[in-house]
């Protein structure tokens, strides 16, 4: 008998979560071999204390559904642990679900999870905060910060929120420690990735391993404008790397310092760090189930886009039909109290068409 705990972030993305309870059933039946027990989430960092129950339990895989927050709390309760961690990506990016080659579809995922294959991975610490997929200081932690802030997920919103900052953020100057030495550079970005993208194949360190033992490094400088399209599709071509505006370099450790205390996304969650940051590799210590044999569509991430943006724009339209009727609830109600006592006395008033004969005149 297989013990499974899943976890269920009920807001993470923008797709509907009523009906997951009953699929996981479906896909994984008692009468198969597999007990089940489902909660959801109801604050931030709960996952990660719902897993810890699970291992505390005795529960043999915890499986995450929601976006790269949610996996990242439970999967920082599982390390070093020998419990297996199944993950279905329900977010905006889904970063270490497309680096591990993940179904995006979530049937698919959970036929995943209910074969069972599992692979030993790495994982990272920032300062003593757990990544899987990547963390970073500059650029893209300011757009993690600002896309925390802004009350909607989804892709659209983070490329509103990445459109807001590119042409007015300034590059700061970084000194950084390696395995080889020490690297003083002016930088957009700097990314460390465990794994190769941020989310949405956009490949930031494109031929990062998840066991290797290794980070992988990318430095970005600030490009002239006329560079940035070029950039762009190497982002989403795996050749970042090849541009001349990017250095790239692998470490097992690095020590980062920041000229001010500034933002440091882990796994797209930003927080708030003092100048040093002390960056330690964790060889080997997740369990992680992944396909057997992984099979890549070029169909299914565009097909989980176009559903992301239907699910937005069905939510919106809910989300405003319900701030026009609370809005207008009020004139609603002032319009029945002052048409109330007219539609009284008209039902007081006697009916000419009683049924009764009417009376002859004299």
């Amino acid at each position: 008998m297989r013990t499974i705990f899943v976890i269920i972030n009920p807001i993470a993305g923008v797709r509907p979560k009523d009906e997951i309870p009953k699929l996981v059933h479906q896909v994984m039946k008692p009468e198969d071999g597999f007990a089940i027990e489902i909660r959801f989430t109801e604050y931030a960092g709960h996952a990660c204390e719902l897993a810890k129950e699970a291992v505390e339990r005795g529960f043999d895989t915890v499986v995450a559904i929601g976006g790269d927050g949610t996996i990242n709390e439970t999967g920082r309760s599982l390390v070093g642990s020998s419990v297996k961690f199944g993950i279905v990506p329900m977010g905006s990016g889904n970063g270490l679900a497309r680096h591990l080659q993940l179904p995006l579809d979530l049937t698919k995922s959970l036929e995943c999870i209910r074969e069972g294959y599992s692979i030993k991975v790495d994982y990272g610490s920032v300062n003593g905060h757990i990544f899987f997929c990547t963390a970073g200081v500059g650029f893209d932690a300011q757009v993690s910060a600002k896309f925390a802030e802004a009350g909607s997920r989804g892709a659209l919103t983070y490329l509103r929120c990445f459109g807001d900052l590119v042409t007015d953020y300034e590059p700061a100057t970084y000194v950084i420690y390696t395995d080889d030495g020490r690297v003083k550079e002016k930088a957009f970005l700097i990314a460390i990735g465990n794994a190769s993208q941020w989310g949405n194949n956009a490949y930031i360190t494109p031929h990062a391993s998840m066991s290797d033992g290794l980070f992988d490094v990318t430095l970005v400088k600030r490009a002239p404008l006329m560079d940035i399209p070029r950039m762009a599709f190497q982002l989403f071509t795996r050749e970042l790397d090849q541009n001349p505006n990017v250095m790239s370099f692998r470490s097992s450790h690095l020590r980062i310092i920041m000229p001010h205390p500034n933002a440091v996304h882990v796994d797209g969650e930003p927080m708030q760090m003092d100048g040093v940051l002390d960056i330690e590799m964790h060889p080997g210590q997740l369990t992680v189930i992944c396909p057997e044999h992984p099979t890549s569509s070029v169909l299914e991430p565009v097909r989980y886009a176009f559903e992301d943006i239907h699910y937005m724009i069905q939510g919106n339209l809910k989300k405003g039909v319900r701030q026009f009727s609370d809005f207008n609830r009020p004139v609603l109600e002032r319009a029945e109290n002052l048409l109330n006592p007219f539609f009284k006395r008209k039902s007081q008033a006697p009916d000419p068409d009683d049924g009764q004969e009417p009376m002859e005149e004299p």
